[in-house]
């Protein structure tokens, strides 16, 4: 059974987007820790997920936060 058919998103292989800005722990492009980036090849499907569930939490707190501050601004004037 495919990711789609089992109902699941469908997900590039990687996060990775090569634009590596290793800052820390951690990738600015792609937004994992180094060591997820280490491992990612012997992830199984479910330790995958985990990190992508991740990222996308992040991406709309991200969102969440441009927004408010967008909101602010216009109220400002």
């Amino acid at each position: 059974m495919s990711e789609r058919e089992a109902g699941l998103p469908t997900r590039p292989e990687s996060p990775c987007i090569k634009v590596c800005r290793p800052v820390g722990d951690l990738c600015l492009g792609c937004h994992r820790t180094l060591d997820e980036i280490a491992r990612w090849s012997r992830m199984d499907a479910a330790q995958r997920e985990a990190v992508w569930q991740r990222l996308d939490a992040q991406a709309r707190r991200a969102a969440d936060a441009e927004e408010a501050e967008r909101q602010a601004e216009a109220q400002r004037g």
